[in-house]
């Protein structure tokens, strides 16, 4: 079902009000538990605003073991977030969450310029509405969309840049790389390959060594989290070992 683009936006922006309400009422009463669990809106926002030390203007890889579980390009916009905004929690997580939403709706709308026909799919999805503001992952998200519709373009160096850059901000981008690997060796076009592949790498590396290198137990909190972490909340591996069967290594 094709629709136009102004169709799109403008569920894009319901979407993004409808969640905003969700969330809402986990900021009107102080984010408090349980009830920010029994309905449904905890939020990672307002969580580490406080507890990384971003309410008190702390850079966010400074504080060794306490340094934000995010990467690099994330915790920068977390804790300039903070910087920039009056002091307080739900200021902290309105302004986040205004960012958040325009990206939402800037996703939304790159999805449907590469496919119109499904470009009403994003903002209709009660999965995208239930979390929308659970965190940050969003700005990931959108440098991630980009890198596809360069690719799409054969724009292929800025799509590796933007892939570089979404990479930065949340690890899973990398994973891109594995259909765009496929398309250049059915293409036989592996030297482009190992353009794209070097661009990406690169421009993950130019952003990541100023941080590694000044705060390296900040920076590398991140992955070391990521690689010994257990089965956490919202994992099939974490309901299956509530039933008592335990398949992951701790």
């Amino acid at each position: 079902m094709r629709v136009s683009t102004r169709v799109v936006l403008l569920l894009a922006l319901l979407a993004s009000l409808l969640s905003f309400a969700k969330f809402n009422h986990c900021a009107q009463t102080g984010w408090q538990s349980p009830d920010q669990y029994v309905h449904a809106c905890y939020s990672d926002i307002p969580a580490l605003y406080g507890e990384r030390g971003l309410d008190k203007g702390v850079w966010a890889y400074s504080s060794g073991a306490d340094s934000v579980e995010y990467p690099v390009i994330q915790g920068a916009i977390m804790w300039i977030t903070a910087k920039v905004i009056p002091h307080g929690i739900n200021n902290y997580f309105y302004t986040s969450a205004l960012l958040l939403a325009l990206l939402f709706i800037f996703i939304s709308f790159i999805t449907f310029k590469m496919k119109p026909e499904f470009g009403y799919l994003l903002p209709l999805a009660p999965a995208a509405v239930a979390s929308l503001y659970i965190n940050w992952d969003l700005w990931a998200i959108a440098m991630m969309m980009l890198a596809i519709y360069w690719f799409d373009r054969k724009a292929e160096v800025a799509s590796a840049v933007a892939l570089g850059i979404a990479i930065s901000t949340k690890f899973l981008p990398i994973f891109l790389l594995i259909p765009i690997a496929i398309i250049f060796f059915r293409q036989e076009r592996i030297s482009k390959f190992v353009k794209y592949a070097a661009v990406a790498v690169a421009t993950f590396a130019l952003i990541n060594l100023p941080v590694a290198l000044t705060t390296p137990e900040g920076w590398w909190r991140f992955y070391d989290l990521n690689l010994n972490r257990g089965s956490d909340w919202g994992s099939l591996w974490y309901a299956l070992s509530n039933l008592g069967l335990n398949l992951t290594h701790q």
